[in-house]
């Protein structure tokens, strides 16, 4: 098995937009770090832990060919809102992709993302799996 840290920043990233710390001044890779998500790889299946607004770079970053699962820790913005960019996964693969989430973090998914999760068949929407984790379980 692989892991990959694809990023391991704060909600808004390392530097901070307007931050004139050391830190976000420095000239060091180690401090220019993404939004928080992981990437596990073993046997051929790519699985992703959250895909907040930084996904995109980190995918095009790893040179990823194939997702075939998400999971979603928490309903934050930092965390959900890169799910739009799955979209060339979906339509490369030709497969719904499956979502694991507890209830709560789904239902949140589902409230930002209505054009994927709506009874409307919006053109060009993603399909996906919707698997409900039971907390501690």
């Amino acid at each position: 098995m692989k892991l990959t840290f694809l990023g391991t920043a704060t909600s808004q990233g390392v530097p901070v937009i307007g931050c004139n710390d050391v830190v976000c001044l420095s000239d060091n890779p180690k401090d220019k770090r993404l939004r928080s998500s992981v990437m596990l790889q073993w046997e051929g299946s790519t699985y992703i832990i959250d895909s907040g607004p930084d996904f995109r770079q980190q995918m095009l970053r790893e040179k990823v060919q194939r997702i075939d699962g998400i999971l979603y820790t928490h309903e934050h913005t930092d965390h959900i809102i890169g799910l739009d960019d799955f979209r060339p996964f979906f339509y490369k693969q030709q497969e719904d992709i499956p979502l694991y989430a507890e209830s709560r973090v789904m239902k949140a998914i589902a409230s930002r993302f209505e054009y994927i999760f709506g009874a409307t068949k919006y053109p060009g929407k993603p399909n996906v799996i919707q698997n409900t984790l039971k907390p501690n379980s």
